[in-house]
């Protein structure tokens, strides 16, 4: 009879643990995708932003500089001008023979934008996809913008939505019975061995309006854990099976982990060289976050804007600060002329306390505010008042102020111009571009020019060869590079001393 129970115990427990095993996997498909959302949104926002009051409307300069936004864009496949609900003119087409008019909008965002969903390309509607406009400027979603999604044999349903469900983004699988009032998305529990597993994830309240409905079904009973565990339980009766099954109702998820490891610290810190090109001398060095999860690298790109989407970016910034200047601050003391680069987002800026928070802590290891570079990242939003209000003061206060993935974004050349930067940043798709695509090289002499009037020093990255170093060399001799060819990231204790 115990042996019974204990059988019966252990496929309970392996069933619990197959559902938890599924959860996980539910629940970081999920992460993945609304984090891969956000940088969709984002980007379209950006370059919208970017390119609102430019030159006259369609002219040359004008269709020049789309074309410059639509080469620095990673989900955009076009964007163009409107006027009046008509299509002028756009990156790719160039300025249209007779103006086009816009379909109705499938949606309008609360924040006034136009939106429309698997749409035919108002050019050529061959092309089906998704488009969003605003003041004078319509940008074009690349129809690959989701590839990977749902991930290949998960067998995942998911969709994107607004956050009251009303209006839908994207479908990825069947979702045709997959809504907010479903079982497990209403806050009611879909029961712990239901077979429809289901998840819900939003961005942040202040962010854009983007949740994420991800379902998966799990009929298996049998599988390898309840198989073994069936066969323990047999021989252990059920003390071990309720073990297993109270570890697996505590396990995490990706979430989680991630939370756990920047609250309790586990967040690592690389640090990766800059020198000036001409000479290769030492100038600073920038602090990278690194996360190791499950015995694996987690790529910055994923766990910090996830961080960022679960209201964490703030403390992850301040951790990796605080680890920067513990690593760093004997050899910044050595030579004051050194400095370490940090990037900055928006929430940071946006936080009152985080003057007083950089102040106190570089006071607190000897040093001065010229030992830190804030780097401004291509998502801050440097139009709102606040963010740039705290630019200025930081900048004031000693601090130096570097404009990373200049000309992705909202980095333009008003901001630039208004905040008086000590340092612009190439991203490093320009460096890769260098002899390989002409448009790429062209906009590289086109920041060297823009840091010489404007009298600002450049840092490059991305720089990997002994060519593109010479190449940058001829044009900048003054540039600042980083780069593989110049230092990798590497843990403080494999730091070269020179």
């Amino acid at each position: 009879m115990m042996s019974a129970l204990g059988f019966l115990a252990g496929v309970l427990a392996g069933r619990l643990i197959e559902l938890g095993q599924v959860d996980d996997r539910l629940a970081g498909h999920n992460a993945r995708l609304l984090a891969h959302a956000l940088r969709v949104s984002q980007e379209s926002h950006r370059l919208i932003a970017a390119a609102t009051h430019g030159a006259a409307l369609c002219s040359e300069s004008d269709i020049a500089t789309l074309r410059v936004l639509l080469f620095n864009s990673t989900f955009i496949r076009d964007i163009g001008r409107t006027q009046d609900g008509m299509l002028r003119c756009s990156a790719a087409w160039g300025e249209l023979p007779e103006p086009l008019r816009l379909p109705p909008p499938s949606f309008t965002a609360r924040s006034g934008a136009q939106l429309w969903t698997g749409a035919a390309n108002i050019v050529d509607r061959r092309i089906i996809g998704d488009m969003a406009a605003q003041h004078d400027v319509i940008v074009f979603t690349a129809p690959g913008a989701f590839d990977g999604f749902p991930e290949p044999g998960s067998g995942i349903d998911a969709k994107i939505v607004t956050r009251d469900g009303a209006y839908v983004y994207r479908r990825f699988g069947r979702t045709h019975d997959l809504d907010l009032a479903a079982a497990g998305f209403d806050g009611q529990a879909a029961g712990a061995f239901a077979s429809d597993r289901r998840v819900r994830a939003c961005a942040p309240e202040a962010g854009p309006d983007l949740c994420v409905l991800s379902r998966v079904r799990s009929d298996a009973w049998f599988q390898l854990p309840a198989m073994v565990l069936s066969v323990v339980g047999a021989l252990a009766l059920s003390f071990l099976a309720g073990l297993c099954v109270m570890w697996r109702l505590h396990a995490g998820s990706a979430k989680t982990e991630l939370r756990k490891a920047i609250l309790g610290g586990e967040i690592q810190v690389h640090y990766q060289p800059l020198r000036q090109l001409a000479s290769r001398r030492l100038t600073g060095f920038e602090a990278l976050a690194r996360w190791r999860a499950r015995g694996r690298d987690v790529s910055p790109s994923l766990f910090v804007p996830l961080a960022e989407a679960m209201g964490l970016g703030r403390a992850l910034s301040r951790q990796v600060t605080s680890q920067a200047l513990r690593d760093l601050h004997e050899r910044l003391q050595e030579d004051p002329a050194l400095y370490v680069s940090i990037n900055v987002s928006s929430a940071d800026l946006k936080d009152a306390g985080y003057r007083n928070f950089l102040l106190d802590a570089v006071s607190e290891r000897g040093l001065s505010p010229a030992n830190i570079a804030l780097e401004i990242t291509e998502g801050t939003p440097l139009s709102d008042g606040h963010v740039m209000a705290m630019v200025k003061t930081l900048r004031a206060k000693g601090f130096k102020v570097f404009i990373d993935d200049f000309g992705t974004g909202h980095s333009n050349l008003n901001y630039l111009a208004e905040m008086q930067a000590d340092a612009i940043k190439l991203d490093r798709r320009f460096t890769n571009a260098i002899g390989v695509e002409q448009a790429g090289s062209l906009i590289i002499d086109h920041v060297i020019a823009i840091s010489r009037e404007l009298r600002i020093n450049l840092i490059i990255e991305g720089i990997e060869t002994e060519e593109q170093a010479r190449y940058l060399l001829e044009r900048q001799p003054g540039a600042i590079g980083q780069g593989w060819l110049l230092g990798r990231p590497v843990p403080i204790r494999e730091l070269a001393a020179k």
